[in-house]
């Protein structure tokens, strides 16, 4: 019974993820990070986030703090995972894999591997909200 029950929940969250990418991507999440911890790289990181992933497999990856344009790069998706190419010259400078979870409107990534500290603090700090 319980396989089933796993099998049955795997099989909504590929589906879940399957519709919301046919509809036109993922879309537009925003999240707040606020503390002194070290998943908010000290404090550094403060300020609310806002990340697009509106194309449905691959685009430019848009990231913001408070408004203002804070990462950049490109992304992929394929199935429930995101393979994340920074731009040149920003401050991370090698490619990151993580895994995400869209329910509802809440989205959340996972690592699955990433130099760039500060990249993953601000992705895994907090579940991202759908805006719009």
């Amino acid at each position: 019974m319980n396989r089933l029950a796993t099998l049955a929940a795997v099989l909504l969250a590929l589906t879940v993820t399957s519709v919301a990418l046919a509809a036109g991507g993922l879309g537009k999440f925003k999240t707040k990070i606020t503390g002194k911890g070290a998943k908010t790289d000290h404090g550094q990181v403060d300020g609310t986030w806002t990340i697009d992933l509106s194309s449905p497999t691959s685009g430019k990856l848009n990231l913001t703090r408070n408004g203002r344009e804070m990462g950049g790069g490109t992304y992929v998706i394929s199935g429930s995972k995101i393979t994340l190419t920074p731009k040149k010259n920003g401050s991370c400078t090698t490619k990151a894999k993580y895994t995400f979870k869209l329910t509802g409107k809440t989205l959340t990534f996972k690592k699955i591997s990433d130099t760039c500290t500060v990249r993953t603090d601000v992705l895994t700090a907090h579940p991202w909200t759908k805006v719009g």
